[in-house]
């Protein structure tokens, strides 16, 4: 993955602006020869230099698509104008200032019209694109499809790791997009100071690098970034809004600040809760119980999954694995306990 270099970039933006304004006094000179205007050459070609190398600079967080059908656009609408209007004003208008100023006002309207079009058709195209992928589905997956089906990995999902098994179970497809903004944070998270934070951004290393060496699995890394926009989450909004892509993450805030700016969120913790198999009172299962409950004579024991299950008189049978009988289920804000009692059937036929 290569990395962007700002340094030559500044020197080029620097030098433009600097041979901007030397042209500038130049041309005055030339044409006026008048010290006064010269100066004012000079000044007045600085200022078109600064205002190119703004535009350019803005242009970072706009994507390649857009430069381009926008650059289209702008071509088609001053070449279609042009060719019209050019004999129209040459036999009306030649020689006269108002055929000038009316001819180059016709021109500025044009590329304008041009350039916007250009940006819209950028953006029905892509949701066309989107439209059509649904349709593939019958049909098998289209390159297209494979492309613009982008999933934004956020740095929490990369630490919390279970996006690797997720991802090799085969149940999300489309394209993995790992920006340089998430890249850096990973790796800032890996270098603290703090020895918990370290193994963290390490263990997210880990997992992207055995993305990365599973073919089974298409993965993309990019370089765009936005100077504007100062915080990760923010960056990643944009990105994926800008690309039509679905956000992987386990963050909570994130999760709702995309949900509220219509972005959709694959987040891991959903699906796992989501996959949580549905039990019901009178069910049986056998479990470990792992240690003591708070209340008097209880026992606690954990599902595979992580939910825990109360088992009513088990104090006693700490480390034993027991057949347990659903009693009752409580949906919590934190997640679901189970209530339990001890089968004392299926205990006396098993000694």
């Amino acid at each position: 993955m290569k990395i962007f270099n700002k340094k030559p970039i500044l020197f080029i933006r620097i030098m433009l602006v600097l041979i901007s304004a030397i042209l500038g006094f130049l041309i005055g000179k030339e044409y006026w020869h008048n010290d006064f205007l010269s100066y004012v050459g000079l000044l007045f070609g600085f200022t078109i230099g600064f205002i190119v190398v703004s535009v350019e600079k803005s242009m970072e967080s706009i994507s390649t698509k857009k430069i381009l059908t926008g650059g289209i656009g702008l071509f088609i609408g001053l070449f279609i104008i042009n060719y019209i209007t050019y004999q129209l004003f040459k036999f009306f208008f030649t020689g006269s200032d108002l055929g000038y100023i009316t001819y180059a006002f016709v021109n500025f309207v044009a590329g304008y019209l041009g350039l916007i079009i250009g940006l819209r058709v950028s953006d029905d195209f892509g949701v066309g694109v989107k439209q059509a992928d649904s349709k593939d589905l019958q049909g098998g997956s289209s390159g297209w499809e494979q492309c613009r089906n982008y999933k934004v990995i956020d740095t929490s999902s990369l630490i919390d790791g279970r996006i690797l098994d997720v991802s090799k179970t085969g149940f999300i497809d489309g394209t993995f997009v790992i920006p340089t903004f998430v890249l850096h944070e990973l790796q800032h998270i890996a270098d603290s100071q703090d020895p918990l934070k370290r193994v963290k951004g390490r263990r997210g290393l880990d997992i992207l690098k055995e993305l990365r060496e599973d073919k089974n699995i298409n993965i993309e890394f990019t370089d765009v970034d936005y100077p504007n926009i100062k915080e990760v989450d923010a960056k990643l909004i944009a990105f994926a809004k800008e690309r039509n892509g679905k956000i992987i993450t386990t963050d909570f805030n994130l999760n709702k600040v995309a949900q509220v700016r219509n972005i959709s969120v694959l987040n891991i913790n959903d699906l796992v809760k989501a996959l949580r198999p549905i039990l019901l009172p009178g069910e049986i299962m056998t479990l470990l119980i792992t240690k003591e409950g708070r209340e008097k004579n209880q026992g606690i024991a954990y599902m595979d999954d992580g939910t825990m299950v109360v088992v009513e008189d088990a104090i006693k049978l700490v480390g034993s694995e027991l057949n347990v009988v659903v009693t009752s289920v409580l949906q919590t804000s934190s997640g679901r306990m189970i209530f339990a009692r001890i089968n004392y059937d299926k205990e006396q036929a098993a000694n």
